[in-house]
């Protein structure tokens, strides 16, 4: 008898599906593999965040501003240099600052896609941050995007209600809500290094807002998180966040929406304080949670379902709650 020379129709169809049963059990695999590489290279990058805010404060005897401001005579009236600036030397940048203009900042953002500020710096970046545009456009300029930001307490804009509580705030002449408030030392943490948060993430996807931006009744979070942080006294916004919401707060309501929200959203005024949530608001792109750097040189990761006010805890360096477990 011949033997024969092929698979039968139900041999090849159980083939198929035993080939399809295995991919099905190694992709969750393979996802979770680079979801967790992912997480560490990120943890990794805010742990060289906390070890160059250390190296500044070495020098300095203190922690960068959170935006050092002066008041100008001409346009843009308030100019800054931000906390991502003053750590540039310490993140192996140090020659972006070469020829910084720390007069006139905006200087700084000339010559298109070339200019110093729109350089792209991948320890400021997390691969789970979706950012379609970087360096983003601003009124004819270009800037470097970060997926990080500066502890600002339990509220961190709008920069005239901010508590500067936590580590980085506004600085200098024009600081806010105080003129020539002062950057924050070691000593002034008095919660201890190990329970104070220094950097946190920030995470750019939000549909809701989105739909608020499409209105132009905000710019869209995509524009907000620029390293540089050059321009008025709300750009602090950029380079810092807070605990005035919960990790990984989104916007409850799209435009469509907006009457349900609360309070409800009539007109972009209105909806001035929905927006303050969202800007203050750390998250990631993570499943369940962002990555954190702490004061004492650490890099942790928080769940979402942390507390409010054990995040708040958290985030004030001298506020001696008593912490149990997080």
């Amino acid at each position: 008898m011949r033997g024969r020379a092929a698979f039968t129709l139900v041999e090849l169809l159980v083939v198929i599906a035993v080939i399809g049963a295995l991919m099905g059990l190694l992709l969750p695999a393979v996802h979770a593999s680079r979801e967790a590489a992912r997480r560490i290279g990120c943890a990794n990058h805010l742990k060289q965040l906390g070890l160059a805010a250390h190296g500044y404060h070495e020098s300095h005897g203190e922690f960068p501003p959170g935006l050092d401001q002066c008041e100008a005579a001409s346009s843009p009236r308030y100019r800054g240099t931000s906390v991502f600036t003053f750590l540039l030397p310490y993140l192996e940048q140090g020659s972006l600052l070469a020829d910084w203009d720390y007069d006139s900042p905006l200087n700084n953002a000339t010559g298109g896609l070339q200019a110093r500020a729109a350089t792209i710096l991948p320890v400021l970046l997390c691969a789970c941050d979706h950012l379609p545009d970087n360096p983003a456009p601003r009124n004819g300029r270009y800037f470097g995007m970060t997926s990080y930001g500066g502890n600002g307490g339990t509220r961190s804009f709008d920069p005239g209600l901010a508590t500067c509580d936590g580590v980085f705030h506004t600085t200098g002449p024009a600081s806010e809500p105080e003129p020539d408030q002062s950057p924050v030392s070691l000593s002034m943490i008095t919660d201890g290094a190990s329970q104070t948060i220094l950097f946190g993430e920030r995470n750019h996807e939000d549909p809701h807002f989105e739909t608020f931006a499409a209105r132009n009744w905000v710019d869209s979070l995509r524009s907000l998180g620029r390293w540089a942080a050059i321009g008025g006294r709300k750009s602090i916004a950029d380079v810092t966040m807070s605990a005035f919401v919960p990790i990984n707060y989104q916007l409850p309501v799209n435009f469509e929406h907006r009457q349900d929200a609360d309070p409800p959203a009539s007109s972009s005024k209105d909806f001035y304080i929905h927006q303050q949530r969202r800007v203050c608001a750390f998250g990631s792109g993570h499943p369940g949670g962002a990555n954190f750097a702490w004061a004492d040189g650490s890099a942790r990761f928080l769940d979402e379902s942390l507390s409010l006010h054990t995040l708040q805890a958290l985030c004030t360096r001298s506020g001696r709650e008593t912490i149990s477990s997080y």
